[in-house]
Order: C-alpha cells, then sequence, then structure tokens
C-alpha cells in the first residue's frame, strides 16, 4: 500500500462507516467506488476492506471489554453477586437442600434399618453411608 495515502483512505472509511457499524458489504461498496475513481488499485483495496475489518472488530472487541469490566466493578461496589457468585450460591443451597432430604429420611427410619445386625455408630445410631457433608462444602 502506499503508506500516507492508504492510512488516508483507511481513516476516511472508518469516519464514513464509524468503526462499530462497518460491515462488509458497505466497506466493500466504498472501496469500489474508490478504485471506479482510480484513488486505488483493486488489489489495494482488497487489502483495505480487510484492514478497515479487523480493526473495526478490534475495537469493537476492546469496547465491549471495557463495558464488561465496568459492569462487573458497578455490581461489586452496589454489592450485587455477580453470575458466578450466583451461580456458586445455588450450588451451594442446592447441596444443603440435598443433605436436607438426606437426613429427613434418616430420622423417618427404625434404628436397626441401614446397617447389619448389631453394629451401631456413635450416639446408638446405625452407621453411616458415604461422607457427612458433601463434596465442596
Amino acid at each position: 500500500m502506499r503508506g500516507t495515502i492508504g492510512e488516508a483512505l483507511e481513516r476516511l472509511i472508518l469516519l464514513q462507516i464509524g468503526a462499530a457499524a462497518a460491515t462488509r458489504d458497505k466497506v466493500e461498496e466504498i472501496v469500489e467506488r474508490l478504485v471506479e475513481q482510480g484513488r486505488v488499485e483493486r488489489e489495494e483495496g482488497r487489502t483495505l476492506v480487510d484492514q478497515v475489518l479487523r480493526r473495526a472488530r478490534e475495537r469493537s472487541s476492546g469496547a465491549r471489554s471495557l463495558v464488561d469490566s465496568s459492569m462487573q466493578q458497578g455490581l461489586r461496589s452496589a454489592g450485587l453477586p455477580t453470575r458466578e457468585d450466583y451461580e456458586d450460591l445455588l450450588f451451594r443451597v442446592e447441596q444443603l437442600e440435598h443433605r436436607v432430604r438426606m437426613l429427613e429420611g434418616r430420622s423417618s427410619e427404625p434404628p436397626s434399618a441401614g446397617g447389619p445386625e448389631g453394629v451401631t455408630g456413635p450416639g446408638g445410631e446405625p452407621p453411616r453411608e458415604g461422607p457427612e457433608t458433601p463434596p465442596g462444602l
């Protein structure tokens, strides 16, 4: 590409379209007009289209990251949980509900149920199967 002319044309295209709204069709349409006017060669035009679209994607991605981090910071400062915090809490509640159901089920069983005859755990209860606390708590 011709250095400053290519850069100037690229800036012109970005100004006309706006980096956030750059679509391949619109960029190609503008570059095609420049080719028809003899301001750029066809091969330079193809390269220019690719460069403009790549930069538009990079800027869009950067802006999206900035908005995401600002939103997360705002949520934290407001004391609101992030999606990850919410999902962690939901998982813990589900584990606790499971434990409660297991304990409620045990309280309705007769003391000798669930274990071999004569074998008892602490407090005269039948021995427990598996760990008392679910993994992760």
